[in-house]
């Protein structure tokens, strides 16, 4: 009988260790959890002196009230689709917008207007079916990035016919967008690194990169496979001649006997691009000093 108490006694206490421990651990493990849990809402937090709203990988499709005086908006990694004129017209002072890897196809004229402050915008990853005009007159916007958008390609032509870029472009990302040609943008003073990498290209041309006067660096990674050698060899001459770098997976093709039998560019056509390179030296040179017009 003593016996069989003793082993009552025993095997209740085993029960109540368990308990506690199932319990303690439990309890844990939840605060574990919650400590590493995303955020459900946005978050404000300075950054290099600038407030900014942290809305990143919330699963969001519009953006949400937020409070004013942001510099700096992150709303990437969502399920935004469109951008209206009302969209962001309450946060004039955003500087960094960043919107990449939502579902946007849609960019209203005059969605991004209101910024004037807006010096970097990124659209990568996105469905964008054409480029309102209005973002390349955005007078501070320095970086772009509108990489892996498929559908771009589609209104790239219709930015011929219009006005000058005012926005003082120093960074443009193009990458994997299926351009198969260039737009013609006209002066890009400022531009200094250019992506125009993972895109079917037919063609390449000197006179494109002439109207780029400051630019230190294009890549044109896995965009030349489809053009030939001898109409590539013009373009790398330019960018030699200019000391500009030019960013390839293989180089293999230039360093063949091939290449190097295909003519050389004629006078002309060097005479004309270099005549568009001093053209955008000119401009640069007004941006670039004080008091001067421009």
């Amino acid at each position: 009988m003593r016996i069989m108490y003793k082993m009552y006694r025993i095997n209740a206490i085993l029960f109540m260790l368990v308990l506690y421990c199932a319990t303690t651990c439990s309890k844990g493990m939840t605060e574990i959890e919650a400590l590493g849990a995303k955020p459900n809402h946005c978050t404000y937090e300075y950054a290099y002196d600038m407030y900014g709203a942290h809305c990143a990988d919330l699963r969001l499709s519009k953006i949400p009230s937020l409070r004013s005086g942001i510099e700096i908006l992150d709303f990437s990694d969502n399920k935004l689709q469109e951008l209206t004129g009302d969209t962001l017209s309450s946060y004039t002072s955003i500087k960094f917008l960043y919107l990449a890897d939502n579902q946007i196809y849609l960019i209203e004229d005059d969605a991004l207007s209101s910024l004037t402050d807006l010096q970097t915008l990124d659209l990568s990853n996105n469905v964008i079916l054409e480029l309102p005009k209005k973002i390349f007159q955005l007078p501070s916007l320095r970086k772009l990035y509108l990489k892996g958008n498929p559908l771009i390609h589609m209104s790239l032509n219709d930015l011929v016919s219009f006005q000058p870029v005012k926005a003082p472009l120093e960074l443009l990302d193009l990458s994997n967008c299926r351009i198969k040609v260039l737009p013609k943008w006209g002066i890009l003073s400022q531009l200094i690194f250019y992506n125009i990498s993972h895109n079917p290209l037919i063609s390449i041309d000197p006179h494109h990169f002439s109207s780029m006067c400051n630019l230190g660096k294009v890549d044109i990674t896995d965009s030349i496979d489809n053009i030939k050698i001898c109409d590539l060899k013009p373009t790398i001459m330019w960018f030699q001649n200019k000391s500009v770098y030019f960013e390839l997976a293989d180089y293999s093709r230039l360093n063949s006997g091939e290449y190097e039998s295909c003519p050389v560019l004629n006078g002309t056509h060097m005479n004309i691009n270099n005549a568009t390179f001093n053209l955008c030296k000119a401009e640069l040179l007004q941006i670039c000093v004080p008091g001067t017009k421009h």
